[in-house]
């Protein structure tokens, strides 16, 4: 990662106050900065400086407050008592992940890949869901990413 000085974490820190996606942040950096990032690097560097972009009014409206929430940009959806979050920041390899919490309370890992397989990783070694469990996860986790393309969420 580049060094930046303070002043400079302090201007990105108020720009994603002000930004709603990725590539507008990585325009500021280009133009403010003169730096030519790829757009994975954007969200690199935005994660490694724990930079949350601003979300959409209504998406923070619709969004039910949950003990669980790990960030203020994940979004959840609910199949039942299964819930499903979506990352903002894709991990390597990965089209999306997130986690999910299954209706027993145990939680998990999940991700979704270039060739469409998803995994799941509980996080309890030789954890299986229900059958019921796994329905709901795929419903929940169709129905809320078909809502990110719908708002296109990632800037893309």
């Amino acid at each position: 990662m580049a060094k930046f000085s303070q002043e400079q974490i302090a201007q990105m820190r108020e720009w994603v106050k002000q930004i709603r996606s990725v590539s507008e942040f990585q325009s500021k950096l280009n133009k403010a900065f003169d730096m030519h990032l790829t757009y994975l690097e954007t969200r690199f560097l935005m994660d490694d400086l724990d930079l949350q972009l601003m979300s959409e009014p209504e998406t923070k409206e619709e969004k039910p407050e949950t003990s669980t929430d790990k960030e203020d940009t994940s979004t959840e959806a609910t199949g039942g008592s299964v819930q499903v979050s979506v990352d903002p920041v894709t991990r390597p390899g990965m089209v999306f992940n997130g986690s999910v919490t299954f209706s027993d309370g145990q939680r998990g890992s999940w991700g979704l890949d270039q060739l469409g397989r998803i995994s799941l990783k509980p996080e309890q070694h030789g954890y299986r869901p229900s059958q019921e469990d796994v329905a709901a996860f795929q419903q929940s986790l169709q129905q809320q990413l078909s809502e990110l393309s719908k708002r296109n969420s990632f800037g893309l």
